[in-house]
């Protein structure tokens, strides 16, 4: 007898591993192998190691009293993977310098920003583009929500995601499509790899390392081609089309020269525009300021270098590199985005 489910594809959290640990309720999660717990919420008990984020999260439990939710973190290469675990929140953040690829596992999920609301319904994977949103995630019956969320480098993507973000910023897979699957298992079993690896966010072997980041970007952009069109530009690309090219420009300069920037006013010069109409675009595409972008893009740099074996040699060069004038603020702030202070990076720079 034919069985119509026979050849239904496995739920996704059959793929997904142990990523947290606990020994008691009396104390906290952590991570397994190369996961490190960077987040705990549960009351008193609260603690941030490190955002998941470029830009701060303002996380609220549904369930303030007896909920809780927890976040542990993996550095791949030039990509970070994360495994979030809930009864149920809300978070508020901003993310205005990468997109990031969700892979819920169990439990479901809507998010908002500026231009789009998902709701969730069966969708393998999310890739979100940059900006402010908004993210409501509620619990499967006796599961809870788990996800895995990769945050990349734009350049990874090429102009897969300017043509992501001028369609609003949010692009998910199909569940009956098998290379949408396929990416969100190959997300789960780069995870399961790390939580196998030795301990620490970077305890995957460099070679290994850069090699799931290859396999994992490359079946992202399959799947971004197939959904996009590739090689096709739409109607719906042409959506803030003249903001978009105002942020594109003032972020290539925020990448590439931000020694080159002393204030607003010289990346409103560089674009060719006031710095009320840079104010605006940003307002319009990414729904944060120039100046957030341009203090995230300062960390990313300094983030960039300090790992770079061939790159400066000191905390003072790099923020001189990064057009980072106040030391001890950059230190805090690094620290915060980062679970480490700058001089631990750049004295480990040799083991990543």
């Amino acid at each position: 007898m034919f069985d119509p489910n026979a050849h239904s594809p496995k739920p996704l959290f059959e793929f997904a591993p142990r990523v947290l640990s606990q020994t008691d309720s009396d104390t906290l999660p952590t991570g397994v192998g190369g996961f490190l717990l960077s987040a705990y919420y549960s009351g008193e008990r609260s603690k941030l190691a490190r955002r998941q984020f470029t830009g701060k999260a303002t996380l609220k439990l549904h369930d303030p009293g007896d909920g809780e939710a927890a976040v542990a973190i993996s550095d791949i290469a030039s990509v970070n993977l994360a495994y979030v675990r809930s009864t149920g929140h809300d978070v508020a953040l901003s993310e205005l310098q990468r997109p990031n690829l969700l892979v819920p596992v169990t439990g479901t999920l809507s998010v908002r920003n500026a231009h789009v609301l998902f709701e969730r319904k069966n969708e393998p994977w999310l890739l979100i583009g940059r900006g402010i949103r908004e993210t409501t995630v509620l619990p499967a019956k006796n599961a809870g929500y788990q996800a895995f969320v990769l945050s990349i480098p734009p350049q990874l993507l090429g102009d897969r995601l300017n043509r992501v973000e001028a369609r609003g910023g949010m692009v998910s897979g199909d569940l009956s499509r098998e290379d949408d699957l396929h990416l969100a298992r190959l997300t789960l079993a780069l995870a399961a790899q790390v939580s196998l690896s030795g301990s620490g966010t970077t305890a995957m072997e460099p070679l290994l390392a850069n090699a799931w980041k290859t396999v994992v970007v490359e079946q992202m952009n399959a799947c971004l081609d197939a959904r996009l069109g590739q090689g096709r530009r739409d109607a719906s690309d042409n959506v803030h089309d003249l903001s978009l090219i105002h942020v594109r420009r003032a972020e290539e300069m925020m990448h590439e020269r931000p020694s080159e920037i002393g204030s607003l006013r010289d990346v409103a010069h560089h674009v060719g525009v006031s710095e009320r109409t840079l104010q605006a675009a940003f307002r319009k595409v990414r729904g944060a300021t120039p100046t957030q972008a341009l203090s995230q893009a300062r960390l990313q740099c300094a983030r960039r270098a300090l790992q770079d074996s061939e790159g400066p040699n000191t905390v003072s060069e790099v923020c001189s590199l990064c057009g980072i004038e106040h030391h001890g603020r950059f230190s805090k702030l690094y620290k915060e985005a980062f679970g480490e202070h700058p001089v631990v990076t750049l004295s480990s720079r040799g083991a990543r």
